[in-house]
């Protein structure tokens, strides 16, 4: 019955806007259940990463009740989905926290999303979980800070990790492939500034729209660089991939390395053969798993719901820190006394290394530590 529930919860969080309960009728000795919004990207660019977070936290659900629930409390899950627009993310944020009244949100996908959605999460008093690197979206500038939280490294903690991985061979002269928007720009800007501090040579930068499907002239550009290594900024899989073709096709022979966002088997297939040999940081790597990640990969392939990629895993953490939170309340579970509890929270269930607490003065988290490198071999992410 748990698989069958898990198929017709996927099926509803499609819409714009639906709202979905991971347990059946609550029983007379049932304590009240612990609310739970998904404020994810299930449409739109972001797809790809909001939907494997939603089947995560939909399979993590179903395995807290069939338990018993927290303390009792059994999950409940809402979901919206914000179509990977913030204007959507900041109206699904007002239904989850007004109509549906939960108790704490996981998301959004982005962090446009999240940034748009913070200030309405603030004012209902309903801490979020929010599963993107975006540095802004726990800066302590921004008037909502008490009440998000991190559930993985910060992009400026990946971009460290990616380029001391990428420069680890003594590569001088660097090419940068990068999609046009702020993720994107980011990279750029950085290795521009930073050129003469990392003791490199930026010899060419070359962007292309998300949309983009044919990059050969990028890829020509960056060959007749004749750069040392490229680097790839771009979460988006098939852009990705297309420039990993293109760059085979135009005989770029110079190593390739991709952001974590690519970490994903949907780049891999859609790389093909050209995908051989590129080499990524990533925050989980499932073809080479640790126990705990098989186990978390077993409980997602009996959902019906294998795992692609890192969503998952950023997911899942969010979704343990709201469990590891809800555990310390004594007393009713409201958005407050989940905040309070979750500056408390250290070493929670996991499944890569790198967190640390959350506290006070710290809602990041997690450190750089949780990225790994990986380099992708007979159409699978290994280690190097």
């Amino acid at each position: 019955m748990k698989q069958t529930l898990i198929r017709a919860l996927r099926a509803l969080g499609t819409a714009t806007a639906a709202a979905v309960i991971a347990t059946g009728p609550l029983a007379a000795e049932e304590k009240a259940p612990l609310k739970i919004g998904l404020l994810l990207s299930l449409s739109g660019p972001a797809a790809p990463f909001g939907i494997p977070e939603r089947d995560a936290v939909l399979a993590l659900a179903a395995q807290t009740n069939a338990q018993g629930g927290v303390n009792g409390h059994p999950v409940q899950l809402f979901i919206y989905d914000d179509a990977t627009n913030p204007t959507e993310a900041a109206r699904g944020m007002r239904q989850l926290t007004m109509q549906e009244k939960v108790q704490a949100v996981i998301g959004s996908t982005i962090g446009s999303g999240t940034l748009a959605a913070g200030p309405i999460a603030a004012q209902a008093q309903v801490p979020v979980l929010a599963p993107n690197g975006t540095d802004a979206v726990v800066s302590k500038d921004q008037k909502f800070f008490p009440w998000v939280f991190r559930t993985l490294p910060s992009d400026t903690l990946i971009g460290e990790a990616f380029l001391k991985r990428a420069l680890a061979g003594g590569a001088k002269k660097v090419a940068l492939f990068y999609q046009e928007d702020a993720y994107g720009k980011g990279m750029h800007d950085r290795l521009d500034h930073d050129a003469a501090a990392l003791g490199i040579e930026l010899v060419a930068s070359v962007s292309a729209p998300l949309s983009a499907t044919d990059v050969t002239p990028q890829a020509t550009r960056i060959r007749n660089a004749e750069p040392d290594v490229v680097l790839i900024q771009a979460s988006a899989p098939a852009l990705g991939a297309s420039f990993v073709r293109a760059a085979k096709q135009v005989g770029l022979e110079a190593p390739i390395w991709a952001q974590g966002a690519l970490a994903q088997q949907s780049f891999i297939d859609a790389s093909g053969p050209a995908g051989e040999g590129v080499h990524l940081i990533m925050i989980a790597n499932w073809a080479d798993p640790t126990p705990e990640l098989k186990g978390f990969a077993d409980l997602l392939s009996a959902a019906g719901t294998p795992p692609q990629g890192f969503g998952e895993i950023i997911a899942a953490n969010a979704y343990h820190a709201i469990i590891a939170a809800a555990q310390k309340v004594e007393g009713d579970l409201t958005g407050p006394a989940l905040r309070d509890a979750l500056e408390t929270v250290c070493k929670i269930d996991a499944y890569t290394e790198g967190f640390g607490c959350y506290g006070p003065d710290d809602h990041e988290g997690w450190t750089s530590e949780a990225m790994q490198p990986a380099v992708i071999r007979d159409g699978k992410f290994m280690r190097p």
